[in-house]
């Protein structure tokens, strides 16, 4: 049997679609600038934090010899940025998800009925991107 890409497996993701919303969905790598931007920092907060492997990449200077490169390019992946944002957040996906059962539980029975239309809408328009992401 063909394991399927685990970004595209409901069961096996619940934790990497948790953060993965808030990076463009196209794009792999990410400068200190772009992931400042994602994360509410400062470029310079980012390249201290991958100076001090807090956050992973690489680092590059294609053009100097080796040992004498002034100028660094920093390249940050999609899942370094998901790992640091697992690595400092103060909760886990199933302690949201818990907070949004409690806020849930206190709703009225037509605003539950509102919230269930909504969520059965998400549910089909992404149970239709994830049959064509399994085909492919």
């Amino acid at each position: 049997m063909k394991k399927t890409d685990t970004r595209y497996d409901p069961q096996e993701t619940q934790s990497y679609e948790h953060f993965s919303f808030l990076l463009p969905t196209s794009q792999k790598w990410f400068s200190p600038k772009e992931m400042a931007a994602i994360i509410g920092k400062t470029d310079q907060y980012v390249r201290n934090a991958f100076d001090n492997q807090k956050i992973l990449g690489h680092l590059l200077n294609g053009s100097a010899p080796k040992g004498s490169e002034k100028r660094r390019t920093y390249m940050i992946s999609r899942e370094s940025i998901l790992l640091f944002l697992f690595e400092t957040a103060n909760f886990s996906p199933e302690d949201f998800l818990d907070r949004l059962h409690e806020i849930l539980a206190n709703r009225s029975i037509s605003q539950l009925l509102k919230i269930k239309q909504k969520i059965d809408s998400i549910v089909g328009s992404r149970n239709v991107l994830f049959a064509s992401r399994r085909m492919i």
